[in-house]
């Protein structure tokens, strides 16, 4: 599909999604990017994936597909049984209550959660001892616009700054901090205006950030 197409299907999706399920378009594109996600963690032979806040397991059923070992976990007791349901290796549990050894993972993933946490730097902070050296924590989080606060369990958007700052205070390196649109035509981009622009153009799904951070 050419880029240019491929970008106005993606920037002319509705922006109201109902929770745990996808379908048509919308869930090949989520589909795809999983995978890309996946790709981007660069995860040697054997390499394990924590997918927190996993919903229904749909990056789980990505990893899968892709060979990669990867589990997930949540909070939402619902979440949880259609992720079980579908096969897939998942508990309800956070980051407080993970039953996993220190330094088990070498990628965690967050998907569309940090915007929903209190203290989002307690949590990553928490999450980060379960990381091995050298993996990878991958988030993603909406941008300050009008359709941000529709969610009532938002808490806080985020901007390309505010994801450069997580980075700091975690003491991580920060890779890659991009547009999701622009993660899944190949290129880097997080030009704070943009975000504004998109908002103001009622195309909010385009805004959404994705970034990747490396423990030393």
């Amino acid at each position: 599909m050419p880029s240019l197409v491929f970008l106005i299907l993606i920037l002319r999706l509705p922006n109201k999604i109902m929770y745990l399920k996808y379908s048509g378009f919308f869930d090949l594109l989520r589909k795809y990017y999983f995978k890309k996600i996946l790709i981007s963690c660069n995860l040697n032979p054997g390499g394990r994936v924590l997918d927190y806040g996993c919903g229904p397991g749909d990056l789980l059923i990505v990893a899968k597909e892709m060979g990669v070992e990867a589990v997930g976990i949540d909070s939402s007791p619902r979440s949880v049984e259609i992720a079980y349901s579908r096969g897939l290796e998942v508990c309800l549990a956070d980051e407080k209550s993970l039953n996993y050894p220190l330094n088990s993972f070498d990628a965690i993933i967050l998907q569309s959660v940090i915007e929903h946490l209190d203290k989002p730097i307690d949590t990553l902070n928490a999450l980060k001892s379960f990381l091995r050296p050298g993996g990878v924590l991958v988030l993603s989080a909406p941008t300050p616009g009008p359709h941000f606060w529709d969610d009532p369990t938002h808490v806080r958007p985020f901007t390309p700054a505010s994801m450069h700052t997580l980075g700091e205070l975690l003491e991580l390196k920060t890779e890659r901090v991009t547009y999701v649109f622009a993660f899944l035509l190949g290129f880097t981009y997080s030009a704070a205006f943009i975000f504004k622009l998109m908002n103001i153009l009622s195309l909010a799904l385009g805004s959404n950030l994705v970034a990747f951070y490396r423990k030393p």
